[in-house]
């Protein structure tokens, strides 16, 4: 929680409540403000003097849409909230406001955004605090509709995975009895991203009938948000069995993964012919090795 004060009173609501220890010693679980509107949206205030849980040490203030009934299906509301209290000593209000400042999105699912815990009951009710007088104390909101050309700021998150867990080996035995067009191997998770390699035995594209090809994808990006995109700098190679060396191809300048684009990799890796010679000592008792590394790898994010 990010805390500060200003002179200037909120801009879209403020709720005045005397009496305020009566709430207090009455046990009042909530109060609801009046519907007011801000940004295009109507919204209240729920106030818990009590808090809205079973300690009751804290105050906590939400605030609420209430005019979702004639939105469209998917609809979301992103906005920026502060919350006020009056300070009656200073002349100025205290405003609270998310710590990390983070946006915040209204959808289906989340109808209310506030602090449970924003000022312990007893500070609040301490004189010198300045938050009550003659028993009287002031709440308001501010509700600020992020502009539609903001609401897609990134944030691009770069790691370089440990090299102990940045590679995946994938085995296939009885390869040259593969009849199968194409193999995908076993889901795996390198960073924060579940990848799966699929692998064409006869060539798939402009490899097709002459080189091995093989490509890495996300997996299952159907369960990932709308908008996601993973940069990944990969590398595969085919293991040599026998004294040699393995083969090797690396994507320089990386690749971008999103909704429409989910795999890379190389329809020409290695040539068919050159996989197949068993003086090569490529497929040792019939067996592939292919392994995938990820030296790099990002992902952007809201910043909502």
């Amino acid at each position: 929680m990010f805390i500060s004060k200003r002179k200037h009173e909120p801009a879209h609501y403020m709720l005045k409540i005397e009496s305020f220890s009566l709430l207090s010693e009455a046990n009042t679980s909530k109060i609801e403000s009046d519907v007011f509107e801000a940004s295009g949206h109507k919204w209240k205030l729920d106030l818990y003097p009590n808090g809205n849980d079973e300690d009751g040490e804290y105050i906590s203030l939400h605030v609420v849409i209430c005019d979702t009934g004639s939105c469209s299906k998917g609809w979301n509301v992103c906005v920026d909230v502060t919350f006020f209290v009056y300070d009656h000593i200073n002349h100025n209000f205290v405003t609270f406001q998310d710590g990390n400042g983070h946006r915040t999105r209204f959808h289906e699912k989340k109808m209310t955004w506030g602090f449970d815990k924003l000022i312990s009951l007893e500070s609040f009710m301490e004189s010198d605090s300045g938050y009550l007088f003659n028993d009287s104390c002031v709440f308001g909101v501010e509700v600020i509709a992020v502009p539609e050309f903001t609401k897609m700021d990134r944030c691009l998150m770069m790691t370089k995975p440990p090299t102990t867990m940045n590679t995946h080996t994938w085995v296939i035995n009885n390869f040259s009895s593969v009849t199968d067009q194409v193999l995908y191997s076993e889901v795996f998770k390198i960073g924060k991203v579940k990848w799966k390699l699929s692998l064409y035995p006869k060539g798939d594209e402009l490899g097709k009938g002459t080189h091995l090809s093989i490509f890495l994808g996300v997996h299952d990006a159907a369960s990932l948000p709308d908008g996601w995109k993973v940069y990944s700098k990969y590398k595969f190679r085919v293991k040599c069995h026998a004294p040699g060396s393995d083969v090797e191809l690396e994507t320089h300048k990386g690749r971008w993964f999103d909704e429409p684009t989910v795999g890379w990799g190389f329809s020409s890796f290695m040539l068919l012919s050159e996989l197949m010679d068993s003086k090569n000592g490529f497929l040792l008792n019939d067996t592939l090795i292919v392994e995938a590394e990820i030296s790099v790898m990002g992902m952007l994010k809201n910043f909502i």
